[in-house]
């Protein structure tokens, strides 16, 4: 670990810009989370097994690991609003989205519910599971 937690360039560490974000989510219907994730934020499928599935752009590598436990109970699943961390991906259109996302399985809130931050619009997205997902289109 570098000393008070900052990269060195001189030792070797990562280059700012040259990070790719990972993330697992646990899922209960892997085939279609891969086609959700896949089609909504253009996703490639880059390796799986039985019970996963990488998906990969330059930023992401998303994995995606099957569990019973991750299986909503009711349908449409409740929103799981509850947990700490929320993913989001940068999107060239929000409405766009919301006709492919609702089509997949997924919901995206209304346009009177986007907000603007960092010169981006940003609005909540449910994939099919209930996990939110946040949208970010540039230039707001």
């Amino acid at each position: 670990m570098p000393r008070n937690g900052v990269a060195r360039l001189s030792q070797g560490f990562v280059k700012v810009g040259t990070m790719r974000a990972e993330a697992t989510i646990y899922v209960g219907d892997l085939a279609g989370m891969r086609a959700f994730y896949a089609e909504c934020f253009g996703l490639s499928i880059t390796d799986g097994g039985p019970g996963y599935c990488g998906l990969s752009s330059a930023a992401w590598l998303v994995t995606l690991v099957q569990s019973h436990e991750a299986l909503p109970a009711t349908m449409p699943p409740p929103r799981r609003g509850d947990t700490p961390v929320k993913l989001g991906f940068e999107v060239p259109s929000i409405e766009e989205l919301r006709r492919i996302a609702a089509r997949l399985g997924g919901h995206v809130s209304p346009a009177d519910a986007e907000w603007e931050f960092r010169n981006a619009v940003r609005c909540d997205c449910l994939d099919p599971e209930g996990n939110v997902v946040q949208l970010v289109q540039q230039g707001g």
